[in-house]
């Protein structure tokens, strides 16, 4: 669809227009909101906030390197050893390196609070694949702690949530110059809207479905891979 006819359509404007609402999707949504909040922020997502993606379902913990004998290295080395050698290195680093800051982050400004030791420090328990013990967790149940506390924040602030709402397509400016929006199926009505942004986060995660047997949730269908891809945008 071109953007003359996706103005047709029923119109929403908004700064930011953030596709998926896991982890990846409300941290967006709050980091925007803290930087520029004089700007418009909306968060699409497929189902319910909080009630779908994959965030939710973590039981396992978060991985980072914190105790004594650790180190962000040997957390590196696991992490690319255990995708085989296949990862991007360059990701898994920045993965490995702010997980520190990340974990900071989860409880002292997002309220979580993980497990503790008899000493009051976090305790970290041994999951696959891992030379250390250094996941963190909320029992079995830390992806649930995680997303709650950051709907919480979510909540508190002016950000505009589009819940049942399926991306469908990403709009390209009519000059060439960029992207102008979003073609959006709202599941409720059956309605197509455009959503007109400044700019397109997409945090909708992979597509592990597109294997016969998978553990993630299962409205991960890589269709926000397949809406840049159809656009031209380097993945």
């Amino acid at each position: 669809m071109t953007a003359q006819g996706a103005d047709r359509l029923q119109r929403i404007d908004t700064d930011i227009l953030i596709l998926g609402a896991g982890g990846a999707g409300l941290f967006a949504a709050l980091h925007a909101k803290k930087a520029a909040p004089e700007l418009e922020v909306t968060i699409a997502v497929k189902g319910l906030l909080g009630k779908c993606g994959c965030t939710r379902m973590v039981q396992g913990g978060y991985n980072v390197a914190l105790a004594p004998g650790d180190s962000v290295e040997r957390h590196f080395m696991d992490t690319i050893e255990g995708g085989k050698w296949l990862n991007d290195q360059d990701l898994a680093w920045l993965l490995v390196t702010g997980a520190q800051r990340r974990i900071r982050e989860l409880e002292t400004e997002l309220g979580c609070f993980f497990d503790r030791n008899p000493d009051g420090s976090v305790h970290q328990k041994a999951f696959a694949g891992q030379s250390f013990d250094r996941t963190v967790h909320k029992g079995d149940l830390t992806g649930i702690e995680i997303i709650n506390r950051l709907m919480e924040q979510v909540w508190r602030r002016d950000v505009r949530r589009l819940e049942d709402h399926r991306a469908l397509d990403l709009i390209p400016a009519a000059d060439g110059s960029g992207l102008c929006g979003v073609l959006m199926l709202d599941m409720r009505s059956g309605e197509a809207r455009f959503i007109r942004a400044r700019a397109v986060l997409l945090a909708t995660g992979g597509g592990p479905t597109m294997y016969r047997y998978h553990t993630p949730s299962g409205d991960k269908t890589c269709d926000g891979l397949a809406m840049a891809l159809r656009a031209g945008l380097p993945l």
